[in-house]
């Protein structure tokens, strides 16, 4: 709904209502009393939070200049990842009450910072042209196609690591820890989110320190399948100290901080018209590859243990990772003033 809503009726619109949601949703579960109840606020909060990113990305795709879109989204990328890691903070302190009132006041406070941006001008000439706005049928064609999959492949592996290896930490570090070695899960996310946030911006330098998106990509991938193989293949046969466990977990995220990258590249690849929608679908459908990855854990952990249940997901995460990364095209200082057609080849320009 985010993305056609961007797509046809204003970038802005969908990020204000994104917010406006996720914020008052959030804000609400520090008021419940049943769990059906905050089983309702959490959809709604994950409802509103599924438009924010595709909008926001858009939006620094077609308000920046070519050469500079990297900056633009590592300032984002880097600050968004702080929020979790404030959640942990505020958590020490807190009850989880207070904790959910200081994320909805801050989620309110991001809107009316956000209040002085303007549609761009990329939107206000499709808006006045009569294209096709948000239509799935331009987004299924074969071209768009093979990148919307591709992009979806590399999100998936970022969020392998971000929703799988990160939340099951604390039952994956019983298998690799050194007897007598205590593992600590709050400390465990705060220093993944703080490592996630550096790598999200790294990447998004690198790329315009490289010239190059895929470039980046390839050198996060890699260092990511390299640490979860260390963890998960050798780390049961070495054991570990839980500092090590600590310093694996911020590689792992810091090498998982290519979010905001590859929503910016399925941005990048596709015209003005169905880009809101491309880039919010990549997103929410790569977090939705959470369902079948845990659905996946739950059947092979009954006949592997469960390093090795997790270590086959993420071997087949991340070699669709590189293949979905092989068939994209560099994109970095790419002229993004077109808009998608079904009848003419290339892409009809504004």
């Amino acid at each position: 709904m985010w993305g056609y809503l961007g797509d046809r009726y204003g970038r802005l619109k969908a990020l204000y209502g994104s917010i406006f949601i996720y914020s008052i949703a959030t804000f609400g579960c520090s008021l419940l009393h049943n769990s059906v109840t905050y089983g309702v606020l959490r959809f709604l909060a994950g409802f509103g939070i599924a438009g924010e990113v595709g909008a926001a990305t858009t939006l620094i795709a077609e308000l920046m200049h070519p050469q500079k879109r990297g900056w633009g989204i590592a300032i984002i990328a880097g600050i968004g990842c702080l929020g979790p890691a404030a959640a942990v903070l505020i958590s020490w302190f807190f009850d989880w009450r207070a904790t959910y009132v200081v994320a909805g006041v801050m989620g309110l406070g991001l809107l009316v910072l956000r209040m002085r941006l303007t549609e761009p001008l990329f939107f206000k000439k499709i808006n006045s042209s009569g294209n096709r706005q948000g239509s799935l049928k331009l987004l299924i064609q074969p071209e768009q196609a093979l990148i919307f999959i591709s992009c979806i492949f590399i999100g998936a592996a970022a969020i392998y690591a971000n929703w799988f290896l990160n939340f099951f930490s604390l039952e994956l570090s019983r298998s690799v820890l050194a007897e007598g070695e205590i593992f600590n899960q709050k400390t465990s996310l705060l220093i993944f989110y703080i490592g996630l946030g550096l790598g999200d911006a790294s990447v998004c330098v690198i790329s315009q320190l490289w010239r190059s998106r895929r470039k980046a990509l390839t050198s996060f991938l890699t260092l990511g399948a390299m640490t979860t193989a260390i963890y998960l293949v050798i780390g049961p046969f070495i054991k570990m100290t839980a500092m090590t466990l600590y310093g694996i977990y911020f590689i792992i995220a810091f090498a998982s901080g290519i979010w905001a990258l590859f929503i910016m590249i399925g941005a990048e690849h596709v015209g003005t018209n169905i880009r809101a929608t491309t880039a919010t679908l990549i997103s929410n459908i790569a977090r939705a590859s959470t369902i079948p990855v845990l659905f996946m854990f739950q059947g092979l952990k009954t006949i592997m243990s469960i390093t090795d249940a997790a270590a086959l997901i993420g071997f087949m995460l991340y070699a669709l990772a590189f293949w979905g990364l092989s068939r994209l095209r560099e994109t970095h200082g790419l002229d993004l003033d077109y808009v998608e057609t079904l009848e003419t080849t290339p892409h009809a320009r504004l």
